[in-house]
């Protein structure tokens, strides 16, 4: 039997658990590849880790590269390409021809990945299947004369992002943002103006702002195959949101809530948008009306992935049965439960002000999950880490958030 490496690339929290749902299914130890050491990473006794200079992993011939390195040095083993970047999925997509042989992709082709990452085209799929899209328009940073013209066609306040996701980091150095509330088309103008004398020649959606508050978030993740078949998808609904402004649109806690309506209409814009391989999908509900806006699809994993293992679904278990050409049984939530990756008593009345949720959550607090709190990985130098992160999530969400708002920024 070929035996199987998944190749882990980063060291942030989702890398982590990537590594860690192979172990807990067959006690498979991984390769971690990564720039920096961070602690969740670090001092991990189920993969091993291999360092590479900065900037080998946001360049595209660089990591194409380095992928075949690692083929050189792991001849005799399948290996799985495990990455959760946007431009990770895309240079994947882009040179599956030359690296298919010795990968598994658990990724689209790279015609389903330009579409996912593009706002615009997402729109008109949502749009084709009969769902609500919130009113945005696009705007060229290279043509300021067009500006105020276009921003008449929203109401304020609005949300300015890149209306193509993989172009994020690209810019960041720059004061580009994933996503930034603009209350006044004067503030807008302003964001506009910062980032073109900057230097940033991309085009940024703008788009009407849905009130609510992190509660009427919800995330849908699940899998693919590669005859397209939905073989695993679960829901959450978020209970907190991480307010770093490096880490905004990212859950911080995860209520373990089965959705089968949510679910559904995931797996019909998925089908639509023809991906295979893992997805992630943000929904935020209108507390006005109940109207549900499908906000974003990433053709890759989610940083909150782990969730999904909490609720009961085995991600690993479908990517190996994918892998082998075999059935697998249909996974969805079959656990309840709570995700996070910051301390449980922010779960408070001062947070999540809905009484009847407020119940859920006191019950569903039995079942606690943290995806660095892995008893087979237990030391005490990660344990600290694991106590000293609350601590720093704790202000953060203090010093960002203090108080909850009903735009959740």
């Amino acid at each position: 039997m070929t035996k199987i490496l998944p190749v882990v690339f980063g060291f942030d929290i989702a890398d982590y658990a990537f590594a860690r749902i192979f172990h807990e299914n067959c006690g498979i130890r991984s390769l971690m590849v990564t720039e920096i050491r961070r602690g969740p990473i670090n001092d991990s006794s189920i993969f091993d880790t291999m360092m590479v200079p900065k900037g080998t992993l946001g360049h595209e011939e660089s990591f194409i590269a380095l992928l075949h390195e690692i083929e050189e040095a792991h001849p005799d083993e399948q290996l799985i390409l495990c990455v959760n970047s946007d431009e990770g999925v895309e240079y994947a997509a882009k040179h599956r021809g030359e690296l298919e042989e010795r990968w598994f992709l658990p990724y689209p082709s790279e015609g389903a990945v330009r579409t996912a990452n593009s706002k615009a085209a997402m729109a008109q799929i949502l749009a084709t299947l009969g769902l609500p899209t919130i009113t945005s328009v696009s705007v060229d940073l290279t043509a300021p004369e067009s500006w105020a013209g276009t921003l008449e066609n929203v109401q304020f306040p609005v949300v300015v992002k890149p209306e193509d996701g993989t172009l994020l980091n690209l810019y960041l150095h720059k004061g580009l943002k994933k996503v930034v509330p603009v209350r006044t088309p004067g503030e807008a103008i302003e964001l506009l103006t910062n980032l073109h004398e900057a230097g940033v020649p991309i085009n940024l959606l703008v788009q009407e702002l849905i009130p609510g508050d992190d509660t009427t978030q919800w995330v849908i993740n699940g899998y693919v195959d590669s005859r397209g078949h939905v073989t695993a998808a679960g829901s959450g609904r978020v209970l907190l949101g991480l307010h770093v402004p490096s880490l905004i649109g990212n859950a911080g806690m995860i209520l373990l809530e089965r959705n089968d309506h949510l679910i559904s209409v995931a797996k019909q814009i998925v089908a639509a948008v023809g991906l295979t391989g893992f997805f992630s999908m943000d929904v935020k509900i209108d507390p006005r009306d109940g109207t549900e806006y499908w906000l974003d699809l990433n053709p890759r994993i989610g940083r909150g992935h782990y969730y999904l293992k909490a609720a009961g679904i085995d991600l690993a278990a479908a990517i190996l049965a994918d892998m082998g050409g075999e059935a697998i049984a249909y996974q969805t939530n079959s656990r309840t439960g709570i995700y996070t990756v910051i301390p449980m008593a922010l779960a408070s009345k001062k947070y999540i002000q809905d009484p009847d949720l407020m119940r859920q959550v006191k019950s569903a607090k039995k079942h606690t999950v943290n995806p660095l709190a892995y008893a087979k990985d237990r030391n005490l130098k990660r344990t600290t880490y694991r106590c000293l992160s609350y601590v720093n999530q704790y202000k953060q969400m203090r010093s960002f958030y203090p108080e909850p708002t009903q735009s959740g920024f």
